[in-house]
């Protein structure tokens, strides 16, 4: 009879690990844990060389052909950022969810100049569900 309770108390820990386990290792894809971008403009030095989590819609884009440099804007609602790319430049109207590290073009005075995000990994979908 005291087995039986040791077994179930065993049995929880073992659930609540697995869990916490599944749930560090799929973080990036859930809907949550985004950063707004309204946040990343008012304190971009804050962000520098930082990995961020943000999603929107893409709302520009531009591709400088000779210089193979691609980037698009995205807003979240809360303001506009852009983000450089090394792949396909999503479509405008478009929803994204990335994680990408923020840079400066320069810090002048402790003003950041020219504040973008550097794109590393293009989250799914399921990302950007909201409940």
């Amino acid at each position: 009879m005291r087995s039986e309770g040791f077994v179930k108390v065993f049995m929880l820990i073992v659930i609540v690990l697995l869990l916490g386990v599944v749930g560090f290792l799929t973080k990036d894809y859930l809907p949550f844990g985004f950063i707004e971008i309204a946040e990343i403009n008012k304190s971009p030095n804050k962000f520098e060389g930082q990995k961020v989590k943000v999603k929107g819609e893409v709302v520009d884009r531009l591709k400088i052909p000779f210089f193979d440099s691609k980037s698009y804007v995205i807003d979240d609602g809360t303001g506009r950022v852009t983000v450089l790319t090394n792949i396909a430049l999503p479509e405008i109207g478009s929803y994204v969810a990335i994680i990408a590290i923020g840079s400066n073009t320069a810090i002048i005075g402790g003003e950041s100049i020219g504040f973008r995000l550097q794109e590393i990994k293009v989250l799914p979908e399921t990302a950007l569900f909201t409940w």
